[in-house]
């Protein structure tokens, strides 16, 4: 069906008949008479946005999680492992007895944390991408670093750490974009409970940037290791493939080889240096910012 030339449409289609519908339940179950009652409106459109696109990325960030077999390890792990973080954040939310949790309306408490739990499955993919990416990459160290029979060869090794930069890239995007929604619905979340008249000091803006900046410092936990260790991979892979010379003297054809081969890799481009990185793993919280600074998420 996804070949079909009809696909795009259908998927937009589907897409916007079920943020329709979700907008208007949500709104239905949240939306207070009188003061805040636009605002809530509002917010309830973003929480169906927000369970939209996390369900569009789920299943685009599915096939990131399949390959296990072909690593040589078992996902059943991590997956547990995965689930078992997920279940001590639901239940965090659900057992917490914060001051949020006094606001009214109550009912979009409850949304919110459903919300959560929407994210946290649509996550799932991308994590065990990246937990997959580092078994990948424990593979090609151990082919690297020791002869197998038959030899490794190089244009499989070669395609190996490209797959896993690709892989690493979209987790990174799909991590970065499920955060910043969710930033965004808590900004959008808090204008709604000041417009029926809580009071600032019960929801503070703190509380948003706080929100971003935890989620971004999981994205960091996450991303930065998986991607130091293939940056690492791909150095060994490239002093194999072009040893240093025994001279010492590096010849311009060799300086050239090992500058192209790099390049093919992407490996010369550094966290610190690299765009998408920096974007990915900063929007979280510029956006956690923005949520407080801008009139219209404040």
């Amino acid at each position: 069906m996804r070949e079909h030339w009809s696909w795009p449409a259908i998927t937009a289609a589907g897409g916007l008949g079920a943020f329709t519908g979700l907008a208007f339940l949500v709104n239905a179950i949240v939306s207070p008479d009188g003061a805040g009652a636009f605002e809530f409106g509002v917010w309830s459109a973003v929480i169906a946005g927000s369970a939209v696109v996390f369900v569009f990325l789920f299943f685009h960030a599915l096939q990131l999680a399949t390959g296990w077999r072909e690593a040589g390890a078992r996902g059943l792990g991590p997956l547990l492992c995965y689930v078992a973080f997920a279940a001590a954040i639901v239940a965090f939310l659900w057992v917490g007895r914060g001051p949020i949790t006094q606001l009214r309306p109550a009912a979009a408490l409850a949304v919110s944390r459903v919300l959560v739990v929407v994210a946290l499955t649509a996550a799932a993919p991308t994590v065990l991408g990246l937990w997959l990416v580092n078994t990948r990459l424990q593979r090609i160290s151990r082919a690297l670093s020791a002869p197998t029979n038959p030899p490794t060869r190089a244009d499989a090794v070669l395609a190996d750490l490209i797959g896993c930069r690709r892989a690493v890239g979209v987790c990174l995007t799909v991590l970065a974009t499920i955060i910043t929604i969710a930033v965004v619905g808590s900004g959008a979340q808090r204008r709604a409970f000041l417009a029926t008249g809580v009071p600032p000091e019960k929801f503070p803006p703190e509380w948003v940037l706080l929100y971003g900046a935890l989620f971004t410092a999981i994205s960091l936990l996450l991303y930065v290791p998986t991607f130091v260790a293939w940056r690492t991979r791909c150095m060994m892979f490239v002093d194999q493939c072009y040893p240093l010379p025994a001279d010492a003297r590096p010849t311009a054809e060799w300086v050239d080889g090992r500058t192209r081969l790099i390049g093919v890799l992407g490996a010369d481009v550094t966290v610190a240096k690299s765009l998408t990185a920096a974007f990915g793993l900063l929007a979280p919280l510029a956006v956690s910012v923005l949520s407080v600074v801008v009139p219209g998420l404040k």
